[in-house]
């Protein structure tokens, strides 16, 4: 990995432990940005504890330790941003925002390249990755490729993809693709966004006990300030995660729409744990423990329960959409959630979409394969677990 550097050339001065990190990390946030102001102080309370976690959790790299330190000031610069973004535009925080759609399930069951594939429809709008790393009014496409905050976020990206060149083959980015909601919902520091990126299980266990309501009422209004200007496209989220936190996402977004997605838990649990292993090497290097399969387990498994209670309670909001339909036929798919929630799928978009599908062959960048056994899981393992989600929805 290359060294992380300023936008002026200028290298990052990493403090050798993170406990003691906590006004560098800050002083170079507001160096980056330009303003000082990152609003309420509650998300001092898990920046801390993530921090003590880098420190006591894991065997970080040099290059890791640069690596951690600018994920860090990059979540600290979009607070800033954000901070900023409403002060210069508080008539946009008054934006209704009207039956967003959102797609959530377990991770690596399709909510990736459907989201992506609905994204063709004009009629959406969602978070461009640029966007969640410096939210601010988005503005016209042919300006973004000149804002520092573009180019940073593509920078970040590739220094991903040339230090674990086999993630764009399981998880493939883009500056300007549509992200998933947990990268602005770090910005409080109670995400499960850091342990998908460090091994810190004394922050996980800090994150899975917290109330992240707070991070979703700040998330409707980082969403205000970027769209807030096309006030009449509908919402279109992606975050496996709402699984998890779908009573905080419902008490925000009442009438939100959910596309919920499916995969046998045996397939998509080794497949979401090759990814944090992958992403972990970006922090401790090749020596990463492959070990990640009962961390996925237990953050998944229990997302699973708190689903069940929302679909008995709202079963107008939901629509199920499972992995091999996706695979069979996209454009089905589309279809189907067309239909369900009410909205329409003019025949330019849908050859569009036809076309994005043909463009975006499963495998683009290489086959992903995995075993449940080199990630640390066993068959019964992962049945116990998700007992009930195989008794609600299987078999699959």
């Amino acid at each position: 990995m290359s060294a992380i550097l300023k936008d002026d050339g200028s290298r990052l001065a990493v403090p050798k432990r993170f406990v003691d990190a906590e006004d560098a990390l800050r002083a170079t946030a507001i160096e980056m940005s330009g303003c000082s102001d990152f609003g309420d102080t509650r998300y001092l309370t898990g920046l801390r504890v993530l921090l003590q976690a880098l420190d006591s959790d894991c065997r970080l790299t040099p290059e890791g330790r640069d690596f951690a330190f600018f994920e860090l000031v990059l979540t600290l610069n979009a607070r800033l941003a954000t901070q900023r973004g409403w002060t210069e535009n508080p008539e946009l925080l008054k934006t209704a925002i009207h039956a967003p759609l959102v797609i959530t399930g377990l991770p690596r069951s399709c909510t990736t390249v459907l989201h992506r594939l609905l994204a063709v429809d004009p009629q959406f709008q969602g978070l461009e990755s640029w966007l969640t790393n410096a939210p601010m009014p988005r503005p016209p496409r042919e300006e973004w490729e000149r804002l520092a905050a573009f180019r940073r976020t593509g920078q970040r990206l590739q220094r991903w993809f040339d230090t674990v060149p086999q993630f764009r083959m399981v998880h493939d980015m883009a500056v300007d693709d549509m992200e998933e909601c947990i990268e602005v919902l770090r910005q409080d520091f109670v995400s499960n966004r850091f342990g998908c990126n460090f091994p810190v299980p004394s922050y996980d266990r800090w994150w899975m006990a917290e109330d992240d309501t707070a991070s979703f009422r700040r998330y409707a209004d980082v969403l205000r300030l970027i769209g807030g200007r096309e006030p009449d496209r509908r919402w279109l989220l992606k975050n496996p995660g709402d699984i998890y936190a779908i009573d905080a996402l419902l008490a925000v977004f009442p009438d939100a729409r959910i596309i919920y997605t499916h995969r046998d838990p045996l397939k998509s649990m080794p497949s979401v744990a090759s990814l944090i292993h992958m992403a972990h090497q970006m922090a401790e290097g090749p020596a990463a423990s492959k070990n990640t399969g009962p961390r996925e387990v237990e953050v998944w498994s229990r997302g699973t329960q708190p689903m069940l209670a929302a679909r008995a309670r709202h079963p107008d909001q939901f629509h199920d959409v499972t992995h091999g339909d996706y695979v069979r036929d996209p454009l089905a798919v589309v279809r189907g959630i067309y239909d369900r929630f009410g909205l329409v799928l003019i025949p330019e978009v849908e050859r569009a979409m036809q076309a994005w599908v043909a463009a975006n062959p499963p495998g683009k960048h290489g086959e992903h394969r995995y075993t449940l056994e080199e990630y640390g899981l066993t068959e019964a393992s992962v049945r116990d677990c998700f007992r009930d989600y195989y008794d609600a929805y299987g078999p699959f």
